[in-house]
């Protein structure tokens, strides 16, 4: 199986194109234009906020169009046709009318009052008092003459046509009509017989009528409405009619549909953001991202602000009332997560990620564009304030070793946010002075929100996946830490060893750019497994037996290189971190015990090298390679018996060119460039650790006097009443020999 090359100390091509895709994914996933739920907004309703069209906008408008159609078909009258039926319904209606008045005239039985009675109670007669009174008066002649002439007129008026809006002009004819031979007493009843049974007889043709108003509704051209961008659509505290609601909705923002072009754009702009970050990931290695728990937890840091921000915006855009609510969303805290847990470096490019996605998120995603109505002002803001915003977080946190460096970003963050906010406030035509206060509240949240997600995420993120912080690395620095107060108490001398190498690899970590703090931890905990059988190694034997002596070259290798397994189950059982436990196998690689290797040479001739061999692997990064070489030049210098500048700087860069040499350092990033500045930085390290002391002159006889009356020595509880042995002898040098050397 053919895989994919890895950069060392790195992840690979696959890796990084696995991890492009899934950001890809999760990215487009965060942008894809859908929302939990549309905006409310009915008929009637009262407006919360100024809408505004968030692009220019032309559609036809079934709302106005519809209601044009309708006036139009209003306006036209409805299509009447001649009933000649309601002339011969009126007629009889009138002749059954006139048939109960002359019952009343001829009843017996009625008195005059109950016969006016009578004659007020029958239907389609409404006659006046005075009229009344005439019918009962009147002889059959004359009633006769009244009957004949009121069948007549009203005949005669319906006989022509007579429209609803006619009628009252029909009933005013009938006193036209009446015949002059008549008396005025007998055509005032003839009128008022008549007049109440004069109605339209004209009737609408609803088949035609439906037809001209159709005809009228289809001439109705389709009313075309446009909007042009950031144009009111509807004001703040105005009646939403249904008009400005198609309007609204026509401009996606009641109900944003999935289209197309929206959702090809959010996928372009993930597939982008996850080739880019993959790339400089791939391309750049950053030593701290060379797990997949880590590639996840980059993706949860990347993805998780922009879906923050896609669903928070949309609640606070546009902002008329110019609070600056926007800019309270703490997307610093990302960035400062990175730069706190991982590599600095990532988390800048984080940072012109987040900037590139949140700007279009609230500025080009058409869903939100719609809400937001930003203009570009509202686009340089939100570019400042999470591009500068970030930047302050990152470089507030950077290789912070204590919690409270987190506040310290927070302030940083406000800080800034509140300069980003000021500086285009400046440009602002419309600014205000009230706009102060609500700009540095803003910046305030932020920066505070910023600190404390970024503190509370720093500790579960660390736990959750793994990673080595630096605030650990601080707590593991602590001599007090019970594997290192193990170390001092049962090893000594290999604690002291430790602490020297720590030391040396420290100061030439900062000198190369390497972790100096993960170099120092890793080089207190590198022989640990020595712990397991201290005497075993010479620098805890202080002069005493050594057990090697009795044993064969091959069992004491075995034993030697033992501590490196013993080393990772300590590191096991105590939890060390792994960054800091990878220096235990690795600060003697894969090389050879060369003692014992060399001895069974000269006892046995030929001997198989893999029983002398530590199991490794190689220094993976700068930072254990580093180890490495500092442990071996500290063992090699502190074994020389010459420690002159001369012979120290000449044991450094033999002991750094036979580990180039053996290939132990091919698997780290040191460069040759680092390889020479780490050689300068051992000697001149160890020439102050084996620096000559002052010669000081012999003791003056005032001195020796005062000591002996001051002094009392605390050996087993004895008090010298004369000069201690030796007490005052501390400087000299004996004769012939050189000035002595403090390690």
């Amino acid at each position: 199986m053919i895989e994919s090359p890895r950069p060392r100390g790195g992840i690979s091509r696959t890796q990084a194109l696995i991890f492009a895709a899934a950001l890809a994914l999760a990215l487009g996933l965060a942008l894809f234009p859908a929302f939990p739920s549309e905006l409310k907004v009915r008929e009637g309703d009262v407006a919360s906020r100024t809408f505004r069209a968030p692009r220019d906008i032309s559609f036809q408008s079934d709302v106005l169009t519809e209601k044009r159609r309708e006036e139009a078909a209003a306006a036209v009258p409805d299509s009447v046709v001649f009933d000649p039926g309601v002339q011969t319904e009126q007629l009889a209606k009138v002749d059954a009318v006139l048939g109960e008045v002359a019952g009343v005239r001829n009843s017996l039985a009625l008195t005059p009052q109950a016969k006016s009675a009578a004659l007020g109670r029958i239907a389609n007669l409404n006659l006046s008092q005075r009229a009344s009174s005439l019918i009962l008066s009147f002889n059959d002649e004359q009633w006769t003459a009244v009957s004949d002439e009121a069948r007549r007129v009203l005949s005669e008026v319906l006989s022509e046509s007579v429209g609803e809006e006619a009628t009252d002009s029909a009933r005013d004819r009938v006193r036209e009509l009446i015949s002059q031979e008549l008396g005025s007493d007998q055509a005032l009843v003839v009128e008022e017989l008549a007049r109440p049974l004069v109605v339209a007889n004209l009737r609408v043709d609803q088949a035609r009528t439906d037809e001209a108003r159709e005809a009228a509704r289809a001439a109705v051209v389709p009313v075309q409405v446009s909007f042009a961008r950031n144009q009111v659509i509807v004001q703040s505290g105005d009646l939403v009619d249904a008009t400005e609601l198609e309007a609204l909705r026509e401009a996606g923002l009641l109900s944003p549909g999935l289209r197309w072009d929206t959702g090809a754009a959010a996928g372009i702009v993930a597939l982008m953001a996850g080739a880019f970050l993959g790339a400089y990931l791939y391309l750049f290695q950053p030593p701290s991202v060379h797990s997949n728990r880590h590639l996840l937890m980059v993706i949860l840091v990347v993805v998780v602000p922009v879906l923050v921000a896609k669903l928070y915006l949309p609640l606070i855009f546009p902002d008329d009332s110019r609070h600056f609510l926007a800019y309270m969303l703490p997307l610093a805290a990302a960035p400062m997560l990175l730069a706190a847990l991982l590599e600095s470096q990532l988390a800048v490019a984080v940072v012109a990620l987040l900037t590139a996605l949140l700007t279009f998120t609230a500025v080009y995603l058409p869903n939100l564009s719609s809400v937001a109505a930003t203009g570009p002002l509202d686009s340089l803001r939100m570019v400042l304030v999470t591009g500068f915003g970030g930047l302050a977080g990152v470089f507030a946190v950077h290789r912070a070793e204590r919690l409270n460096r987190h506040l310290v970003a927070g302030v940083a963050v406000a800080v800034i946010v509140t300069a980003a906010l000021m500086g285009v406030w400046l440009l602002d035509a419309e600014r205000r002075a009230l706009d102060i206060p609500w700009m540095v509240a803003a910046a305030g949240v932020n920066g505070f929100l910023s600190a404390f997600i970024a503190l509370g995420a720093f500790l579960g993120l660390a736990f959750l996946f793994g990673i080595t912080t630096r605030v650990q690395l601080m707590e593991l620095s602590q001599i007090n830490q019970p594997l290192l107060r193990r170390l001092q108490n049962e090893a000594p001398g290999t604690f002291h060893h430790s602490i020297i190498v720590g030391n040396l690899a420290e100061r030439a970590a900062d000198a190369i750019g390497a972790d100096s703090l993960l170099v120092r931890v890793g080089c207190y905990y590198h022989d640990v497994g020595k712990l397991l059988q201290p005497g075993f190694y010479v620098e805890n034997q202080m002069g005493g037996e050594n057990p090697h002596e009795r044993l064969e070259p091959r069992v004491s290798a075995q034993i030697v290189s033992e501590h490196v397994r013993g080393g990772l189950e300590l590191a096991r059982k105590y939890r060390l971190p792994q960054r800091v436990t990878a220096f235990i196998p690795e600060h003697h690689g894969t090389r050879l015990v060369t003692y014992f290797y060399r001895k069974a040479s000269q006892e046995k001739g030929e001997v198989d090298a893999t029983d002398f061999t530590y199991p490794g692997p190689k220094p993976q990064t700068r930072e254990t390679g580093l180890g490495m070489l500092a442990d071996s030049v500290e063992a090699t210098v502190r074994s020389s018996p010459d420690h002159s500048p001369e012979r120290i700087d000449t044991l450094v860069e033999e002991v750094i060119t036979e580990r180039a040499m053996e290939g132990q350092l091919d698997d780290c990033d040191l460069t040759l460039r680092d390889l020479k500045t780490i050689a300068d930085s051992f000697k001149a390290t160890l020439r102050g650790v084996y620096h000559p002391r002052l010669e000081y002159p012999e003791p003056t006889e005032a001195e020796k006097r005062r000591a002996v009356s001051l002094v009392r020595f605390p050996f087993r509880g004895a008090t010298f009443p004369q000069q201690p042995p030796g007490l005052l002898d501390i400087g000299r040098r004996p004769k012939g020999g050189k000035a002595r050397r403090d390690l």
